[in-house]
């Protein structure tokens, strides 16, 4: 029995309408086409899903077409072969219908689409290959889904208006070829997924335009490969993960903008082969804090040498009695005395303390007066305005509360009204009175209690005696000595 299928058979080819395809591997790969405009891509053919569209080293279109200005890919294609809308120049936009299948996008598959200003890879995409969208000059900004595992060597090669690559969250990209980015001189900022293990030769160069590379916190990145960042002229500081182990030589050559590099200690003896001089290597992300230790305290949470990029510091100040935080200055000026830091660089900051102006106690000396000043209690009111807390004694002698220094230099040049300063009570405070034997042996001592309201007239307040026994009486003369 002869049976005959209405089918083409498996690597035969068919043509329907306006599309020529083969089948393989269970499914129709469109080769060729006439269709013009605005293209939509058939998701069956010959009674077979449309799985693949383009072939090996011919444009379904034609090579340098320029009558297709638009292209819609069904949810049935798996993979867009090499080639497929290779130097089609009028191709502005390419849409994914939702759902889509798509796994691969296959060497210089969009290579000089010079129109194409928009695609959007959908998720679910694990590989573009080599050369994929080189020369795209109009593509302004693309996509890289989580799903994208490598990317291929000359990629994106001189798509020279792309200025944003965003690569999704949690992005299983492990390499970044030879040359993928290589002269995207609009390209102004770079954000390198953590999943990101190797930059390869090239890969940035001449991206004239890029000013910061940044690598997302916790980089598995450990190769850096020759001139990965040549002539970058628009950089200036990138901080190097202390995860990478290896830099190419070159590197950074021709990076004429470039201030400062951070790098792992493991590089100080080499940093020279990477096209650095001595000023613009730093090692390590550092961070110095300071305050005036007669001030205040700075504590450190974690303290330590040098950080992780994108580690997060949180430092405390804390005021001596006397003082209070003002705020902090240098890469932080914030008022609050805790602050948080993101250690994406080396940083410096400093933390202020100012007098402490109140008066806790409210006995008319500020906090500053009594704690500095007098050494005293702010808390602990002190009424006489003299430095010394109520119910302490303090005698013509020695007290252990008083700070006759402090007070001498602080009554001298403001004494308060009413009050006398510590220069003039010392005048007072001392004197010898000699006494003179008596024809009998003894001793009187005759003297005069007198009292003053300014220190300068004096009256008399009382007149005493006083019999002095048990003094020496082998000598002529004694005094009595008053103590300070």
């Amino acid at each position: 029995m002869l049976i005959l299928s209405a089918l083409p058979l498996e690597g035969l080819g068919a043509v329907e309408g306006q599309w020529t395809y083969i089948v393989e591997n269970g499914g129709a790969t469109i080769t060729a086409s006439t269709a013009t405009g605005a293209v939509m891509i058939p998701s069956e053919l010959g009674g077979y899903a449309v799985k693949k569209v383009g072939q090996q080293y011919t444009s379904i279109f034609g090579n340098s077409n320029t009558s297709v200005t638009s292209v819609t890919i069904p949810s049935s294609v798996t993979s867009i072969g090499a080639y497929a809308f290779n130097n089609s120049t009028s191709l502005a936009s390419v849409t994914f219908q939702p759902a889509s299948s798509v796994t691969t996008i296959e060497s210089y598959a969009f290579m000089g689409c010079t129109s194409l200003t928009s695609i959007i890879i959908p998720q679910g995409v694990q590989s573009i290959a080599n050369h994929a969208f080189p020369y795209c000059s109009s593509l302004t900004s693309i996509n890289i889904p989580s799903s994208v595992t490598s990317i291929g060597m000359f990629a994106f090669f001189r798509c020279t208006s792309l200025a944003s690559v965003n690569f999704e969250p949690t992005s299983s990209l492990q390499n970044i070829e030879f040359k993928t980015f290589f002269g995207c001189t609009s390209l102004t900022s770079i954000s390198i997924p953590s999943n990101v293990t190797s930059i390869g030769d090239s890969s940035f160069g001449s991206c004239n335009s890029l000013a910061s590379i940044t690598f997302e916190r916790s980089s598995s990145l450990t190769i850096i490969a020759s001139n990965a960042f040549q002539n970058c002229t628009g950089l200036t500081s990138i901080t190097i993960p202390s995860s990478v182990t290896s830099i190419g030589g070159e590197v950074f050559t021709g990076c004429t903008s470039l201030v400062s590099v951070f790098l792992p200690e493991r590089f100080a003896t080499t940093y020279q082969l990477f096209g650095l001089t001595e000023s613009q290597a730093n090692f390590g992300i550092r961070l110095t804090s300071s305050c005036n230790a007669s001030e205040g305290t700075i504590l450190v949470n974690p303290n330590k040498r040098p950080y992780e990029i994108g580690e997060t510091v949180v430092i405390s100040a804390t005021p001596n009695a006397g003082y209070l935080f003002s705020n902090w200055s240098g890469d932080s000026t914030g008022t609050m005395s805790s602050i948080t830091l993101t250690m994406d660089s080396s940083k410096s900051v400093t933390a202020i303390f100012v007098q402490d102006g109140r008066d806790n106690d409210g006995d008319g000396l500020t906090n500053y007066q009594e704690s500095i000043t007098y050494e005293t209690n702010p808390n602990q009111k002190d009424s006489n305005l003299d430095g010394v807390e109520d119910g302490v004694v303090v005698s013509l002698g020695y007290s252990p509360t008083f700070n006759f220094s402090a007070l001498t230099t602080h009554w001298q040049n403001n004494p308060p009204p009413g009050l006398y300063t510590a220069s003039q009570m010392q005048a007072m405070a001392f004197g010898d009175l000699v006494l003179t034997k008596n024809v009998n042996g003894s001793f009187t001592l005759n003297y005069d209690i007198e009292q003053s309201t300014d220190l300068q007239s004096w009256t008399r307040y009382q007149e005493l005696t006083l019999p002095l026994n048990g003094l020496p009486s082998d000598k002529a003369f004694v005094r009595i000595k008053a103590k300070q």
